[in-house]
């Protein structure tokens, strides 16, 4: 949930990254870090276990400007993909202003994506929401992998109604990474403007 500092006029949302493991959430968040003006960002806090997995969560506060006299400040975490460490994945995702899903395109990722959106469900119940009730953008990350699955087919899993945005994106060298979070943030901006109104 969005804080707003009046004292320092400052208003500070949160994106959480969700999806499952080595899907591409942090390289998502280490390719914004490196593209983002050094007076533009914070500290970037990577806690990963050997395997270069997420363990807990990583945090980079993007100022975006001013929004009516507040400057904006955008929290981005990514939770652990690893289904064990579902209490730190709730924890991270309290009070979120608004979620990416990563979904890894490798064609014998499919289910491990599904389970983790169906998580991502029952962790937003357990703090009583809905999808419905928070933003929500898609991204198939891994689309340069020779295997990668159509797009189409990983919608008809994880998005079968064709509800929220998709971008196509291979983290590793940028594309759709800052397309994605222009997204959520735009949708994020256009939900606390329409809840002020």
């Amino acid at each position: 949930m969005s804080t707003i500092n009046f004292a320092n006029r400052e208003i500070n949302f949160k994106i959480v990254y969700y999806g499952p493991g080595m899907s591409g959430k942090t390289t998502n968040l280490k390719w914004v870090f490196n593209q983002v003006p050094g007076d533009r960002k914070g500290e970037m806090i990577s806690l990963a276990t050997e395997d270069e997995r997420t363990l807990f969560f990583d945090f980079l506060p993007v100022d975006l400007g001013e929004v009516k006299g507040f400057k904006t400040r955008f929290h981005l975490y990514t939770v652990p993909g690893q289904v064990f460490y579902n209490a730190s994945r709730k924890l991270i995702l309290r009070g979120a202003d608004g979620v990416i899903f990563v979904a890894d395109s490798a064609s014998n990722r499919l289910r491990s994506n599904a389970e983790s959106m169906r998580n991502l469900r029952e962790n937003l119940t357990e703090s009583d929401l809905k999808m419905d009730d928070i933003p929500l953008v898609m991204q198939a990350n891994k689309r340069d992998l020779p295997d990668a699955l159509p797009l189409e087919m990983i919608q008809a899993v994880l998005d079968p109604k064709q509800e929220y945005a998709w971008f196509e994106a291979v983290a590793t060298s940028g594309k759709g990474v800052f397309e994605t979070l222009r997204a959520i943030s735009k949708q994020v901006l256009t939900k606390i403007g329409t809840a002020a109104t």
